[in-house]
């Protein structure tokens, strides 16, 4: 048995884009005044809120803070501003290309300059290339490949404007010499209200410095929550065990996997994992609990308050036990609410999904793609979202994964349709089912609810039609005012009683879960059937990225759907 590594604290990275010049009198000159820049600015464009987390997290000790610079890697201002932003302890460099690697070399001058290419590029984990297909592939003229490099160019200056924090360009100041230029990007991050330090001559200056879109230290809010979540060592590493044991002893072709890449998944990713699943585990518990206490609750004061105004008798008591229980209902909620339970649920059970996959990718020798927010989903998650920067954090601790030659793509394959493909189709059936019969028990509940309610209606209409004699004998007054009383509460209280039941079933999403897995199965059948004939490293490959974009995509929309799920006791 291979023991767990320490967890250790995930960093927040304030994420630097680079633009500007190729040509540059004195590169060392404009890297020491982008390093004043840096000293002088950056941490004073973030709102006040956040400046007073920053100080908050410094002080405590718990979260690093560091930087993470996005650049194209061109010539001159792209790489002096990487060097300068390398230097500063941890951190880290996210290459952005515009066009494939042989192709954005030709654009190169000389050997030398390829060569620090080549250099700069190796220090990042996964480069992001724009445009994967050769120019030369599309058969165009050579005025439609000049065409196709402009357009590279100005998409690459886009990415990194929309993904950065803040902007450094080193500008002269002067209209953009052609399309992608250094001002055609600085005014579009100013379109974007992204903050821009502009470095020219040896000083600098700030353009949007009040943006409201630019830094913002909201998830590093998330990311220390993370690192000080009070989960004991000994519950990590017997949850680690655990996995260990389910991803590399149960299946039949764990035997297959490459010596090593256990010791790997164990020492960098399980901790994580264990951190992420067992937080989502604790806060979903909590949630659900606080639901149901509520919901329950909620019908049983409505019932204290029918007893009361039916029964004067015992008025004062029934209103007394009504209020306690509005007393708890109250602290119910306010106590969810500053646990965080329902964020720390859903935003833990999205890491851990996304650590899990990365397992699989890991011992497949496969780097996942980074996570892609798309359009449709800025109002659940962004690219500033501190679960997608964890991740990213993550997996670049990682060493090279080893590429693989076609018989380990052979071995591999079975594995992954066995512990992956296969363990999350039993997953979904088995979600659907459990999902389908607790549905089927509040529709059961609620159609024995209304139609008592509608009997009970109609027989106190009945029974006020007719007024019992006076010379009626007393027994059979005090049955119909007793029945009377009995259906008074039974009006009031079942319709709450429905009201707590369809809480319910808002608050756990039965219905809609059940049809998420039912549509997740063939999905990944259809998948497990591509890849059974894999036998290529380059297909096997494609294969799981299909795979890992498909649960990424699984897990996001999940994410979409129970983010907004609230506890209402309205």
């Amino acid at each position: 048995m291979i023991s767990m590594a320490d967890f250790e604290p995930i960093s927040y990275r304030i994420r630097i884009g680079v633009t500007g010049h190729r040509k540059l009198d004195d590169a060392e000159s404009v890297k020491a005044t982008v390093k004043r820049a840096i000293d002088a600015e950056v941490e004073n464009l973030f709102p006040e809120n956040s400046r007073r987390n920053i100080e908050r997290v410094r002080q405590a000790g718990t979260t690093g803070i560091s930087f993470r610079v996005l650049s194209p890697l061109a010539e001159g201002a792209d790489r002096v501003i990487a060097r300068a932003i390398l230097d500063y302890p941890g951190a880290r460099l996210d290459a952005v290309l515009p066009l494939a690697v042989e192709n954005y070399l030709e654009d190169f001058e000389s050997q030398e300059s390829k060569t620090e290419f080549r250099e700069l590029l190796a220090l990042c984990r996964r480069p992001v290339t724009l445009r994967t297909p050769r120019v030369g592939d599309d058969r165009h003229d050579p005025g439609d490949q000049a065409e196709l490099r402009r357009n590279a160019y100005k998409q690459v200056g886009e990415y990194v404007v929309d993904h950065c924090d803040v902007l450094i360009a080193v500008w002269d100041g002067e209209p953009a010499r052609g399309r992608g230029g250094t001002a055609e990007i600085v005014n579009y991050a100013k379109e974007q209200k992204r903050p821009v330090i502009r470095v020219w001559n040896g000083a600098f200056e700030v353009f949007n410095r009040q943006s409201s879109n630019g830094l913002d230290a909201a998830a590093l809010d998330g990311i220390d929550r993370f690192n000080r979540q009070t989960i004991r060592h000994e519950q990590r590493a017997d949850y680690a065990q655990n996995l260990d044991h389910d991803y590399f002893e149960k299946p039949e072709n764990a035997s297959e996997i490459a010596p090593g890449v256990r010791e790997l998944v164990n020492r960098y990713l399980f901790p994580y994992y264990s951190q992420a699943s067992i937080v989502a585990k604790q806060s979903r518990d909590r949630y659900y609990r606080a639901g149901k206490f509520v919901y329950a609750l909620c019908a049983v004061a409505v019932g204290c308050a029918a007893v009361g105004v039916l029964f004067p008798a015992v008025a004062t008591a029934a209103f007394g036990a009504e209020l306690i229980l509005l007393i708890f209902i109250v602290l119910a909620l306010w106590q969810a609410r500053r646990k965080h339970s329902h964020q720390a649920w859903v935003e833990n059970r999205f890491l851990a999904e996304r650590i899990r996959c990365g397992i699989f990718m890991a011992i497949c020798g496969v780097e996942p793609r980074p996570i892609e927010v798309l359009p449709y989903m800025g109002h659940s998650q962004t690219v500033n979202d501190w679960t997608v920067r964890v991740f990213d954090e993550i997996w670049d601790r990682l060493p090279p994964l080893n590429c693989h030659s076609r018989g380990d793509c052979m071995s591999l394959n079975s594995y992954v349709r066995e512990a992956w493909i296969g363990d999350q189709v039993t997953f979904h059936k088995s979600k659907q089912a459990r999902e389908r019969r607790a549905r089927k028990r509040l529709a059961e509940a609620g159609a024995i609810v209304l139609p008592t309610t509608v009997v009970a209606a109609a027989v106190h209409f009945v029974l006020g039609l007719w007024q019992p004699e006076p010379q009626i004998p007393a027994m059979a007054r005090i049955m119909h005012h007793g029945l009377d009383q009995g259906l008074s509460l039974v009006a009031l209280l079942f319709p709450a009683i429905a009201a707590s039941l369809a809480g319910i079933e808002a608050h756990r999403e039965h219905l809609r879960l059940e049809k998420r897995s039912a549509n997740m199965v063939p999905q990944l059948q259809r998948l497990d059937g591509q890849m059974k004939s894999a036998t290529e490293p380059k297909r096997f490959e494609s294969l799981l990225q299909q795979l890992d974009e498909i649960m990424l995509r699984e897990a996001q929309d999940w994410l979409m759907l129970m983010r907004y799920v609230e506890i209402k006791a309205s």
